[in-house]
């Protein structure tokens, strides 16, 4: 997700728009629609930058995470992320420390160790074939599959920061973790889009 100067949630503002805002306000304005626009754009610029260093995780990550153990089969893996409609999931140790995610592309992954099939192409296989390449996950925990080290973030994150390692990092969540390694929240890309919009 790439944040650019002019956010996309936002409507272009026309010269038109300008000359009847300029008609209301009170007073005559010594200005131009062209300057009021390139005005109007550096203040905009200077208000989200404002806003995105504001805004910290604490203040938008979701604190009912849905997490699994280490041990967890991965059975119990996809049963979590399709009853709770999630891509994926923080793995933890009984005292809420993260030790890795799983995400839909770890599934991917390890059913081609070449490289990640698609989605389709797994079904393909799964239909032309007597089994499915999924087949052997039933003997497989979380840990087999997850990837670690997991990238987390402190609750005072800047959200500016936050979408960078996102874009950065190719991934769509993060886990928020407390000064004593814990899980708190975690933050998912769209969080960040309905913040910004």
């Amino acid at each position: 997700m790439k944040f650019s100067s002019l956010n996309e949630c936002t409507l272009p503002i026309s010269d038109e728009d300008i000359i009847q805002a300029m008609k209301q306000i009170p007073g005559y304005l010594d200005i131009t629609p062209s300057d009021f626009m390139e005005v109007y754009l550096v203040a905009f610029d200077h208000a989200m930058s404002r806003l995105k260093t504001a805004i910290t995780a604490d203040q938008i990550m979701k604190t009912n995470v849905i997490t699994v153990g280490e041990n967890a089969s991965l059975i119990e893996v996809v049963k979590k992320m399709a009853d709770n409609n999630i891509s994926g999931l923080p793995v933890v140790r009984n005292d809420q420390t993260v030790t890795g995610i799983i995400s839909e592309k770890d599934f991917l992954k390890r059913m081609n160790d070449d490289h990640a099939p698609s989605f389709m192409r797994v079904v393909l296989q799964c239909l032309e074939t007597t089994g499915c390449i999924a087949a052997d996950f039933k003997k497989l925990v979380a840990t087999d599959i997850m990837s670690s080290p997991c990238i987390t973030i402190l609750p005072q994150t800047p959200l500016i920061e936050i979408a960078g390692l996102m874009d950065q990092k190719a991934i769509n969540r993060v886990p928020v973790i407390d000064d004593k390694l814990k899980l708190v929240g975690i933050i998912a890309r769209s969080d960040i889009v309905q913040t910004m919009c």
